[in-house]
């Protein structure tokens, strides 16, 4: 979508609030050029002492104070209807950009920091409001203005006319100046502050490395290097604004002077009247609102296109057309309960030298309980991450029954298949509207919440807090511990179980019994759904029917508890290490 089809789109989103904004700013427009005109009458009959006189003078007063009440209220609308279209453009974008960025693949995130995301939403996004907003009021106001206000000054005098327009023209060469270098600046000034968002969410992301570390003098450094840069480029655009974009309102004035100079001239050679000098003096002082505008109106310009060229890099990335389609409601239901299927999965991040994972095959038939043990880089994680797609995996290396999951949408695969990662994210609300985030279905009962609250072990805690499931996590589940924040996300996945639960090494951070007890529960209550456990503790996969062992992203080992104690020397290790830590930590 190119700029001007994104305008086009927005301008007909609220094409009947444009229309009659400009309908009335054109009669507000109006109104002011025709006051003047009957305080020109006006003035022109205080000599004339008959009573006609005087009488047609009452009503020239009469005219001009209806008119200055009905302008006052014709403002009023134009403003309403100009204005409006700039929030409602900005909550549309707003909405445009979180559904399409719930559906950008991966690719683009690791492209875009959030920071720069975020800076977009709320920084770039306020200079497309301006745009469509008093940018279209300010716009029309000074074109409906430089015209109808010309013609009636030309009206009183075509010469005076003509000599107005010289320091206006001269200031129109400098102001075209300073618009094309704002345009640069502008640009800078956007890209300076996503670099700072960006900068500012990763270290507060990390805050408390910062603090245990001792680094805060470096993160200040840091930021403030970044600060600088952002104040240098604002002061350049302000420069600009103070210094250049003004030079209209001093031609502004320089015309005043024109007027009062070679207007009284006139008026000693009785070229005009009174009335007409006093109308053509009331109409400079109505160019010189625009003319004053013009300055703003260059800089909202600006920014709001500045500002869609932000939007458009995230409304023009490709979403794969894959994700766009969506499986017929037979296939959905066919498709339930089938086996998901590896088959010679290698990956290689972009970058390294040897891939991740080497020739990855296994089965997960229905009901099936597998774990998945390994090392740290051992490529637990990636194999997670070909599963329920969130890498862009090769063709043909992971199924569901018979169809390669790389054509499914992401959206639909995740009917299928659900993961739970090791570092859960909470949102800053109840522990019940955390587990029900994301279940479409909003009848589910308040009997299913309690139900996964046990069987996730977070029952007895939730109980002990003073407000119960009602209890806020705070930001980021600030407010739980990082055992309560991983059964707490247990609990979310359970309440919508798919075919496929994967649970990333989301058991790390509670105790071997908690963990027992979780399985049990777990297992207790998927009999037919097939469960994935990644772990890098032997303890929580002696339960599994099956047990893959990683090394180095290569399959060393297939088999079940018993088996691989007898048959893998490096599984068995591993359970003898892990079991002496334990008696280690009861002594």
């Amino acid at each position: 979508m190119t700029k001007t089809e994104f305008i086009l789109r927005y301008l007909k989103l609220n094409r009947k609030s444009y229309v009659l904004a400009i309908i009335f700013i054109f009669l507000v427009n109006w109104l002011q050029v025709e006051i003047p005109r009957y305080i020109q009458l006006a003035i022109d009959l205080i000599d004339d002492a008959s009573v006609a006189g005087h009488e047609q003078l009452k009503n020239y007063v009469a005219i001009v104070v209806v008119m200055s009440v009905l302008m006052i209220g014709i403002r009023i609308l134009s403003r309403i209807y100009a204005l409006n279209p700039g929030r409602i453009t900005e909550a549309a974008l707003k909405n445009d950009l979180m559904y399409k960025l719930n559906r950008l693949p991966n690719s683009f995130h690791q492209r875009f920091a959030s920071g720069k995301l975020i800076s977009i939403i709320n920084n770039d996004l306020v200079g497309v409001r301006l745009l469509f907003g008093t940018g279209f009021l300010q716009f029309f106001n000074a074109v409906l203005a430089l015209s109808l206000t010309p013609i009636w000054m030309w009206r009183i005098s075509p010469e005076l006319t003509m000599y107005s327009v010289i320091p206006i023209a001269l200031g129109f060469i400098v102001f075209r100046i300073g618009f094309v270098r704002m345009k640069d600046l502008h640009l800078e000034h956007m890209r300076r502050l996503q670099d700072l968002s960006a900068q500012l969410m990763s270290y507060l992301s990390g805050i408390d490395l910062i603090k245990s570390q001792q680094m805060s003098t470096w993160v200040l450094a840091e930021v403030e290097k970044l600060n600088q840069l952002l104040l240098t480029c604002r002061m350049k655009i302000t420069r600009i604004q103070v210094f250049i974009m003004p030079v209209l309102d001093y031609s502004n004035n320089l015309m005043k002077v024109l007027i009062l100079g070679l207007g009284g001239y006139m008026l000693m050679n009785q070229e005009l009247t009174l009335g007409e000098i006093t109308a053509f003096l009331t109409y400079s002082v109505l160019l010189a609102m625009p003319l004053m505008q013009l300055g703003r109106i260059a800089t909202i310009y600006q920014r709001g296109m500045v500002g869609i060229q932000s939007v458009q890099t995230v409304l023009n990335a490709e979403v794969p057309p894959r994700d766009v389609a969506q499986l017929p409601l037979a296939e959905v239901e066919r498709l339930k309960g089938k086996t998901v299927s590896v088959r010679h999965l290698s990956y290689q991040y972009p970058g390294d030298e040897a891939p991740s994972l080497d020739d990855i095959s296994f089965d997960i038939p229905p009901g099936k309980k597998v774990g998945v043990l390994g090392s740290i880089g051992a490529g637990k994680t990636t194999l997670v991450n070909c599963l329920n797609h969130h890498l862009d995996l090769p063709k043909g290396s992971v199924f569901l029954d018979d169809q390669d999951v790389t054509e499914f949408s992401r959206s639909d695969l995740r009917r299928y298949i659900k993961t739970v990662t090791q570092d859960p994210y909470l949102f800053s609300a109840t522990i019940e509207d955390n587990i029900r985030f994301g279940s479409k279905d909003m009848d589910i009962a308040k009997a299913q919440v309690d139900e996964v609250l046990q069987l996730s072990q977070l029952a007895a805690d939730v109980e002990r807090f003073e407000s119960g499931d009602q209890t806020l996590v705070g930001e980021k589940g600030i407010m739980l511990s990082g055992g309560q924040k991983q059964r707490l996300s247990i609990a979310r996945a359970l309440l919508k179980p798919a075919d496929l639960i994967i649970m990333d090494n989301v058991l790390s951070a509670v105790d071997y019994e908690t963990e027992r007890k979780i399985l049990e529960g777990l297992f207790g209550r998927l009999k037919t759904q097939s469960v994935l456990v990644v772990s890098h503790r032997v303890n929580a996969l002696e339960y599994m029917d099956e047990i893959i062992v990683l090394k180095e992203g290569k399959v060393l080992a297939k088999g079940n508890h018993p088996t691989l104690l007898k048959t893998c020397p490096y599984y068995l290790e591993t359970w003898q290490l892990q079991q002496n830590e334990t008696e280690a930590q009861a002594c």
